[in-house]
């Protein structure tokens, strides 16, 4: 069986973002999805500290070094290409930024790109500790032309331990090259996301600053590129809970979110 393309969403401004209703349905537990290129002049880019609850986040980004604290003590640099995880549990506040890579001249352009997927916890960790991970680009498996961000590739395992049975890929093709993947046990929602060049899943073609989402089943997917091409591929296997959302927290129940809420609430004020 093929496994095509169900629809495109189109992104606007250079990023593609989940976060309509109809989509998040489509590829539950993935609920924002925020990709793209963002073209610099400047030192980087950052954010100071804000909450998010009932919710896993793995960033993924090339370019520049990501800068992070958090509300858990956590205190990091994670260099160019590699990987950040965020369990927010119930309730946890961090601050993140994006710096300009050494060697760059501030007066000179250089290139940032992010992945920033967001996961639903299920009911029994959503109000649970928090929990907080990095690897270095270095700690990130390659096989062949193709880094195992999460899950498992051919056989590799990612060194990302985190509670969903997803598969994660960053996937770099040459002209005229494919990647054929069967699709993992019971991982029959995903999406491709074209970083760039242009490529084709069967007949359907691929285009940058598009969230393109599979078809629910089992197939075989098999991408042809036409040029030199990257994109990456997310695969999960798929839940239906309810969403209750509010700012950066998406909950299961309205209970469980009044608790993350409240939570965020009195650590407002340890961290602001």
């Amino acid at each position: 069986m093929k496994r095509q393309l169900k629809r495109n969403q189109q992104g606007r401004g250079g990023f593609q973002y989940i976060v309509d209703p109809q989509t998040r349905r489509d590829l539950q537990p993935f609920v924002f999805f925020d990709a793209g290129v963002s073209k610099r002049n400047d030192e980087g880019m950052f954010f100071g500290m804000h909450p998010h609850s009932g919710i896993g986040i793995i960033t993924y980004f090339e370019g520049g070094d990501l800068v992070h604290q958090d509300s858990g003590n956590n205190d990091d640099i994670i260099k160019s290409g590699g990987v950040q995880w965020i369990n927010a549990g119930n309730g946890i506040f961090h601050a993140e930024g994006y710096r300009m890579p050494k060697g760059v001249n501030p007066f000179d352009s250089w290139e940032l790109a992010i992945h920033q997927l967001w996961l639903q916890l299920p009911p029994e960790l959503e109000n649970g500790s928090t929990g907080y991970l990095n690897l270095q680009p270095e700690n990130i498996p390659l096989v062949d032309n193709v880094k195992v961000i999460a899950g498992e590739y051919k056989g590799v395992k990612s060194n990302l331990d985190i509670p969903f049975d997803i598969t994660y890929l960053d996937v770099s093709l040459k002209e005229g090259e494919k990647f054929v993947l069967e699709t993992p046990l019971n991982q029959t929602r995903g999406f491709i996301f074209l970083r760039s060049g242009e490529a084709s899943i069967y007949e359907d073609e691929l285009t940058t600053n598009t969230l393109h989402i599979l078809e629910e089943n089992d197939g075989e997917i098999e991408i042809i590129a036409k040029e030199t091409t990257k994109f990456v591929i997310g695969l999960t296997v798929p839940t239906d809970h309810k969403m209750f959302l509010g700012g950066g927290s998406i909950h299961t129940n309205k209970l469980s979110f009044e608790r993350a809420q409240e939570n965020i609430q009195n650590l407002s004020s340890t961290v602001i």
